[in-house]
C-alpha cells in the first residue's frame, strides 16, 4: 500500500519522513509497521485494509479501529501503560485504510507483562 498520502500525520508525530518502515510480525487482522527516522526517533503504524487481513475467509469483524480505540480507552483507564495514539483515522481519505499512529514501546513481551503480579491484568477481565 502506498504510505505516500500519510507522509504529512507522519511528519506531524516524527517531525519528518522515516529512513525506514519495517513490517512487524503478529498483526495478522492488520497491517503493523515500524516507522524509524536516522536518529532512531520511531512510531508505530497500524493500517487496517482487506489487504492486510490474512485470517483465512477475512476478518470476524472483531479487529478494527473502532475496537482499537475502545480497548485503548479501556486499558488506559485500568492504568495500564498503553502506547500513546498520536493519530487514528477511520475517514479513509487519505488512504483506502483506517489506520493509527502510535508511540513505539520498546522492550518486554506481552508473556514477561503475565507474569508480573504487580500489573493490573486481572482487571482485564471486566472488559
Amino acid at each position: 500500500m502506498d504510505l505516500r498520502p500519510l507522509a504529512p500525520a507522519i511528519r506531524e508525530v516524527l517531525g519528518e519522513a522515516p529512513d525506514r518502515v519495517d513490517r512487524l510480525r503478529g498483526g495478522s487482522k492488520k497491517g503493523v509497521y515500524r516507522l524509524t527516522c536516522r536518529d532512531a526517533r520511531s512510531a508505530i503504524l497500524y493500517l487496517w485494509h482487506p489487504d492486510e487481513d490474512y485470517w483465512p475467509g477475512g476478518s470476524t469483524g472483531a479487529s478494527g479501529l473502532a475496537e482499537f480505540t475502545r480497548a485503548h480507552e479501556h486499558l488506559a483507564g485500568i492504568g495500564v501503560r498503553t502506547p500513546r495514539v498520536h493519530s487514528a483515522d477511520g475517514s479513509r481519505t487519505a488512504i483506502p485504510a483506517d489506520f493509527a499512529l502510535v508511540e513505539d514501546l520498546r522492550g518486554g513481551t506481552l508473556e514477561s507483562r503475565l507474569a508480573d503480579p504487580a500489573a493490573p491484568l486481572p482487571r482485564l477481565a471486566e472488559f
